[in-house]
This record gives C-alpha cells, structure tokens and sequence, in this order.
C-alpha cells in the first residue's frame, strides 16, 4: 500500500478517529430488509460482490497511519440463520455476534446474512456495516441497488466518488471567506465562555447514564408530518428546535444555550460533487446558539432565522476547527430513512438487528438527542449524564413544547 494510494479523512472521520474510544470497531450500522420470498443465497452473494466494486467505501482499509484505502476487491460471506424457536433475546445476540468483531485497519467492515424461518414466509437480508464508510442517507442507495443487482438490473455508476468529496471539502476549508472565518471563531469563543454552564447539571458518576424515549400521539406525529406539505411554513426540525430552545431555558435559566447541531452534510458547496449517490460518511457538525422569545412563535421563528443564517449549511466549521471542542448538547433529527415504507425490501425499523454499537462507546457529551421520522411515527432519544431531575425535567419540557408549538402552527 503506497502513502499515494490514500485520502484524507473527513473532519467527522478524523474527529471519530481521535476519540478514546474502547470499542472503535464496534461502532457500526445495521438493518434487517424484509424480502417476501425465499432468498438465494449465491445470487445474493453475487449481487454484494457486484455491490462492492460499485460503491468504493465497501472496500475501505484505514490503515493505522491515518487515512483511508480503497482495496481492489473484498471477501463477501453470507451468513445463514434459522430463526425457528429463538428467543428475541437470542436472536439479538446471534445477530450482535455477527457484527462486534470488525477490523478497521484490515478492512473487515461490514458483514452480510440471511434470516429464514418466518411464519409468513418472508425472509429478512441483514446487513451491518461500520459507521466510518457509511451513513443514514447511504442506506437508501444500499438497498435501491442491492435490490436490482439481486433481481438482475445492470447499474452504471454515475456522480462523483467519496474521495473527490474529501477533496472538495478541503478545498473549501482553504478558502473559506473572511466573512465566514470571523462568523465561525465568534461561535468558537460564545460556545467555550458557556461550557461549564451544563456541566454544573450533570451527574458526579461521568458513568451515570439516564436514557428516556419521547414519542407522541398518533395526531400530533400526523399534524407534525403535514407540516412540510406547505411552502413557507416552518419545517419539523424548526419546531423541534424551537420546543429544544424553550426546553433548554426552563431547565438551564439560561435564555441562550449552546448546541451541536448534526446534519447528513451532503450540501453546502456551491458547486458540489455529485454524490446523491454516493456511499460514505457525510455527516456534517456545527455549533448553534439556540433562544427563547416571548412565545413558541416567536421562539421558533428566531432559530430558524438563526439556522438559516449558518454559513454554508456548517460545512465550513469542520474544515476550520475540528469537532474536539463542541458544544456536549447535541440534535440530530433525520427527517426519513427513504425505503422503510415500502411493501417488499423494506428497512425493517421495528425489529432489532443486534446491538450496532457498542455501551463502552462514550463521546462524552451531556446530553445526545437523536430521532428519525418514518409514516406515522415520529421518535427521540434523549441519553445524557445529566442528573435524574434535570433529564426528567428537559424530556417532560421538550414534549410539552413541541406539542404547543404543532398546536400554534394548525391553529
């Protein structure tokens, strides 16, 4: 392997990389896709194979001195398993056990299977692959081209490459405006001056762990999702954001309060590589300040004023300053996981496909807010080493509010 063969890191890779990490290797993806008939094994494994060549991240090495390499070739294997008389606990395990032992400097990173046994005949394709050669968004592309190499549909590949993405965003980072620059060190220093003010809500035990789902009723999750049918109005994320900011204050005292915002990060150029198509690990971080005004309204109108101020979508805060130092507050909401919807090859959400990564995984954030939309459902995770009152307190807020703010908008 030539030092030339490699590229560089994305600043979300390298900020990954860089983390003391006791588990690295077991920080992956994984889905279960519900097929409606009997799969066979040797054109699935030849549609992997054909699945690889065509998405160069399934063919990563990184390599202990850094950077990433693109193998000529991989290995495909597919995994069988019966699931008649398992236990769910059981089948968690075999299904955790098939994908906790990835190596990241050989280039073992994802593992395919097959599920048989189903009462109703169907059958289910796992896949899991390491979060550093894939994301949310790549999932889509998996199983769009998955499914057609499988059903024998030819695939040319158009866009540009993973790597020419790390290029573009380099070459951005290196020509940043001063406009930009000045804007990103102003938040920089904002977001250091407040950063012990959380760290006075959370729990002595680093250890200590509260972890809480919030979910709402089947009309709110309805009068959520309609909400981006109209143009102009505020989009489900700007409710969010705006219910986060009111939450924050009522729990903090604080009217501004620093997050990080987490954004799929496949925009922001002004002339980008095309990679709509492209598999890889694209996620985009930054820093924003969130407030609260005199009402839901006003609150959400104002964030999203200042989000829609964010130079270049955040692209440019990485390239500029890293991820070491952000805000320990963090949002990330994907708005759909395209595929999950459908009757036959569908992302099965609601069965579990082992534990993708691993508890000993710890980034050291106070709180991580992470949820994702799918027809008639809408979810968030709130995990923090706050303490017990604090976290109640911001999960009961944050429900609250987002409740008014859907109220306000369908008034």
């Amino acid at each position: 392997m030539r030092a030339s063969d490699t590229f560089d890191y994305l600043p979300v890779q390298q900020w990954f990389m860089t983390r003391p990490l006791e588990k690295r290797n077991h920080f992956n993806h994984s889905f279960l896709f519900r097929v409606n008939e009997p799969v066979d094994r040797a054109r699935l494994q030849g549609a992997l194979e054909k699945l690889s060549r065509l998405h160069g991240m399934l063919r990563a090495v990184y390599p202990a001195r850094g950077g990433c390499f693109l193998r000529e070739s991989v290995d495909v294997a597919v995994k069988e398993l019966d699931i008649v008389g398992k236990s769910d606990a059981e089948l968690f395990g075999e299904l955790t056990g098939w994908q906790n032992h990835f190596d990241l400097e050989s280039g073992y990173l994802w593992q395919s299977g097959i599920l048989r046994g189903y009462a109703d005949g169907s059958e289910r394709i796992f896949l899991a692959i390491h979060h550093m050669v894939i994301d949310a968004a790549s999932w889509s592309i998996i199983r769009e081209d998955l499914k057609d190499l499988y059903e024998g549909r030819r695939i040319v590949q158009t866009g540009s490459s993973y790597r020419e993405w790390v290029e573009a965003i380099k070459a951005y980072g290196m020509h940043v405006t001063d406009e930009e620059r000045a804007y990103w060190r102003r938040s920089a220093i904002q977001q250091e001056e407040a950063r012990h003010l959380w760290l006075e809500l959370a729990d002595e035990d680093p250890s200590a762990m509260q972890c809480s789902r919030v979910e709402f009723s089947a009309e709110i999750v309805s009068k959520l999702q309609d909400t981006t049918h109209e143009i102009g109005t505020p989009e489900i994320s700007d409710l969010l954001l705006g219910a986060l900011a009111c939450a924050l204050f009522e729990v903090s005292g604080r009217r501004e309060n620093w997050i990080t915002i987490e954004r799929p990060g496949r925009e922001g150029l002004s002339v980008p590589p095309d990679v709509s198509r492209t598999v890889g690990w694209f996620t985009t971080l930054f820093p924003l300040c969130l407030t609260v005004g005199n009402g839901i309204e006003e609150t959400i109108m104002l964030n999203r004023a200042r989000l829609e101020a964010v130079p270049g979508k955040g692209i440019g805060y990485g390239p500029l300053h890293g991820y070491d130092n952000l805000q320990g507050i963090l949002f990330n909401y994907l708005e759909r996981l395209i595929g999950s919807d459908e009757s036959s090859w569908q992302i099965s959400l609601a069965e579990p496909s082992g534990e993708s990564m691993s508890p000993l995984n710890r980034f050291g954030n106070i709180v991580d807010i992470n949820g994702m939309g799918r027809k008639g459902k809408i979810g968030l995770w709130f995990e923090s080493s706050l303490k017990e009152e604090p976290h109640r307190k911001l999960c009961e807020r944050f429900k609250i509010h987002v409740e008014e703010a859907v109220q306000w908008l369908h008034s």
